[in-house]
């Protein structure tokens, strides 16, 4: 996990660091190592906030001046979990918060650190496999199917249906056209054009020739006119 620390006090900064140290060792076993760098301004690290998991930002009396530099932090679409240190005895306004805002009381003790991090740990782990997770929309159902299941997808224009095949021998259909498959399976690079009515997921192609591909469920595909685009590409003209 790659951490930048914020905190304008340089005592408060030096504490932060030594306690994070400590979880580094401490916490190795569960959460990896934490790889922490420290900024004394937001005006250090806001150019390189992209590379962070974690921001602990630590301003020293002076919420507004916090929830300024978060609200940056929105702005800038950074991908990393905010942690915002308050005094315990200082209000806290949610509702003035970007979404997922952590809070973290000082003095910064260590249990709460740590179960803090832990935390953390877990909600990228939860977003990262989230990530891979397709959602499919029937008319009655909402289906949730990870990417590496989809073998491929086709498209019978003149029914407007279109037809999912799942690695599990599991198939669905929805009302739909080839637009409908491109919104759902366009941002993922391994999913291919093939032909005129099939998307089809390349990591599940085990031969192809110039007219047929063979894929992992034993089918067998044929084209009269094979035309192989990487569904990205093919967005680009939709």
């Amino acid at each position: 996990m790659h951490i930048a620390v914020l905190a304008d006090n340089i005592a408060d900064r030096k504490q932060t660091e030594r306690l994070l140290d400590r979880a580094n060792s401490a916490l190795a076993s569960e959460i990896g190592t934490l790889y922490v760098d420290s900024f004394g301004d937001e005006s250090s690290f806001l150019p390189v906030c992209m590379k962070y998991d974690l921001f602990l930002l630590d301003i020293d009396h002076d919420m507004a001046h916090c929830m300024e530099i978060v609200a940056r932090l929105q702005e800038l679409s950074a991908p990393g979990m905010i942690v915002v240190c308050k005094d315990a005895a200082e209000p806290y306004r949610r509702e003035n918060a970007i979404q997922h805002l952590y809070t973290l009381d000082k003095p910064i003790l260590t249990a709460p650190l740590h179960k803090l991090l832990c935390d953390i740990q877990q909600e990228i782990k939860s977003q990262k496999q989230n990530l891979t997770m397709i959602e499919i929309r029937d008319i009655e159902h909402t289906h949730f199917v990870s990417k590496d299941d989809i073998i491929y997808a086709r498209c019978f224009e003149k029914e407007h249906r279109v037809h999912y095949v799942f690695d599990h021998h599991d198939a669905i259909d929805i009302i739909g056209n080839m637009d409908d498959i491109y919104r759902c399976l366009g941002n993922h690079a391994e999913f291919q054009v093939f032909g005129k009515d099939y998307v089809i997921n390349q990591n599940h192609v085990r031969s192809q020739t110039k007219k047929s591909i063979q894929l992992s469920n034993g089918e067998t595909l044929t084209c009269s006119s094979l035309q192989n685009l990487p569904l990205l590409g093919k967005l680009l003209f939709s």
